[in-house]
């Protein structure tokens, strides 16, 4: 292969790599509206369906399923803002807080899924699958785990991303236990609404509880990182040249950050920490070698963009 070859073949697989991004990018955004959609509609359906039964607003959440919807709503969300600036400086990105709020959405909506088979389900058909809980136990989650694993955000989840994806359905299982089992409905609690005090021990169910969510959350955390896996694969960086020269890397490099400077704010210098990484890692240099030489080609094209703004 010529040298002419291998510079053309770099900067191929380097603009394949920032047109998955943005196609990244519109994907995670219709994702994450249809999470909000069928959360939206599972809550203003909730309110229809509980209502009509004589409870009020106040007494849907103490409900699972409620309170789990406004959670992958919330999270949903936050992320629409990340999707929508990743199409257009074509790098999506966003924060571990929210990825890790979005994790425990999904871990809830798989939960009231596999609760509502595997318990409701020969406990109480109809609040299992009735009318419009089908859709609230069944139909909803499985379209929010679907649009959670659409999310390319490049990250891995670890163990304890895993245990703590937990806490949301941990916290709900810890007010349940107070209001029905320490406060009693007598005394203004809760009535037992799931009916698991009918078949064992409290003690013994918020166990078998606490157990499920932890293997549903390590199975959806198991998932999402293979799968993650396999994305990263498709990126083919064994196609890459390992011949090439350095100082050519280092030129792409300068030109990845005039590509993303003409998107972006001063103020924002977008680093594809992720891309950079793996580049380092296939040719044997240094991350931070070749940040400097993307940093200032991103303020060179910030740079000559104020300046042609300012004709």
């Amino acid at each position: 292969m010529s040298n002419d070859q291998k510079k053309a073949a770099f900067r191929t697989h380097r603009n394949y790599i920032i047109g998955l991004s943005k196609w990244r990018s519109r994907l995670a955004l219709i994702a994450v509206l249809v999470t909000v959609l069928c959360s939206l509609y599972g809550i203003v359906g909730s309110i229809v369906l509980y209502t009509e039964n004589g409870l009020t607003v106040p007494e849907l959440f103490r409900w699972f399923t409620t309170n789990t919807n406004c959670l992958t709503a919330c999270a949903a969300c936050m992320i629409i803002p990340f999707a929508v600036e990743g199409i257009r400086k074509k790098h999506f990105t966003y924060p571990k807080w929210v990825a890790s709020l979005h994790y425990s959405g999904v871990v809830c909506a798989a939960l009231t899924m596999v609760f509502s088979i595997a318990f409701m389900s020969w406990v109480d058909p109809y609040q299992a699958f009735g009318g419009y809980n089908t859709y609230l136990h069944i139909i909803c989650p499985i379209l929010v785990l679907a649009a959670f694993f659409l999310v390319e955000s490049g990250r891995r989840y670890s163990l304890r991303d895993a245990l703590a994806a937990c806490i949301p359905a941990v916290i709900y299982m810890v007010v349940y236990f107070i209001e029905v089992v320490v406060i009693g409905k007598e005394n203004g609690g809760w009535e037992d609404m799931y009916r698991v005090m009918e078949f064992m021990p409290f003690w013994l169910a918020w166990l078998a509880a606490v157990s499920l969510t932890v293997c549903i959350s390590l199975l959806v955390r198991r998932l999402y990182n293979r799968l993650a896996a396999f994305r990263q694969e498709r990126m083919n960086l064994h196609l890459w040249p390992l011949d090439v020269d350095p100082l050519e890397i280092n030129i792409e490099m300068f030109g990845l950050g005039r590509y993303m400077g003409k998107h972006a704010d001063r103020e924002f210098v977008e680093l594809p920490l992720s891309l950079i990484s793996l580049i380092a890692v296939r040719y044997g240099l240094k991350t931070e070698d070749l940040i400097r030489p993307y940093t200032r080609g991103f303020l060179d094209s910030v740079k000559d963009r104020e300046e042609q703004q300012a004709e």
